[in-house]
């Protein structure tokens, strides 16, 4: 899974995050291995950031509606605990359709969902988180296409628009769905700030 415009550690962290966590005991891990037989529309993965940039990494690199990412703790007692399983499945069981929310109230405001999903950090907090792009006209994607065309003639040009296309891309969490879906309406023509970082660029994601 690789992320753009991020640092090649995040991206290595994030790939290496994707199907489950090495350090689960046997136990955690073959519950993991259950949940996903039981839940197959959804896509789990198991990971323990240590920071919001990490997190938000992961974010920015995930594709479609159907995600959850959980830390590794918190499947450690789902294992061995069958109410905190109950507890927690219930969040699984729910994802397609809070993303089928989030997708339509994303949409209804003129934009295009890149991604969305639900995360339940280490303290067992759940926070619901969405990517999304100005969805442009069909002269706009006329425009874009002819450019991209041009743009693939030179490696530097190419990268450029890259990291433009990321700039294009707005996240948003909260800690419910309802939340989520007031900060799309209200921050749907807010401006998108960039700041550099290192090799990378993280978005400013001040709400």
């Amino acid at each position: 899974m690789a992320i753009s415009g991020v640092t090649d550690y995040t991206n290595t962290y994030a790939a290496g995050r994707t199907n489950g966590n090495s350090s689960l005991n046997g136990d955690s891990q073959a519950y993991l291995n259950s949940l996903k037989e039981k839940y197959p529309d959804v896509n789990i993965t198991v990971a323990d950031f240590k920071n919001g940039k990490q997190e938000d990494a992961y974010m920015f690199g995930s594709s479609g509606g159907n995600n959850i990412v959980i830390a590794s703790n918190i499947i450690e007692q789902m294992a061995s605990d069958p109410a905190a399983a109950a507890k927690y499945e219930k969040y699984i069981a729910e994802v397609p359709e809070s993303a089928k929310i989030m997708k339509d109230g994303i949409e209804a405001h003129g934009n295009e969902m890149v991604a969305c999903g639900t995360a339940i950090d280490k303290d067992g907090k759940v926070t619901y988180w969405s990517v999304s792009r100005h969805k442009p006209s069909k002269e706009d994607q006329s425009v874009s296409y002819k450019k991209t065309m041009q743009e693939q003639l030179e490696e530097k040009r190419a990268k450029k628009k890259e990291e433009e296309a990321l700039k294009e891309k707005r996240l948003e969490k909260a800690e419910t769905l309802e939340k989520l879906l007031e900060k799309i309406r209200t921050k749907a023509d807010a401006p998108v700030k960039l700041q550099e970082e290192g090799k990378g660029a993280q978005l400013d994601l001040t709400i």
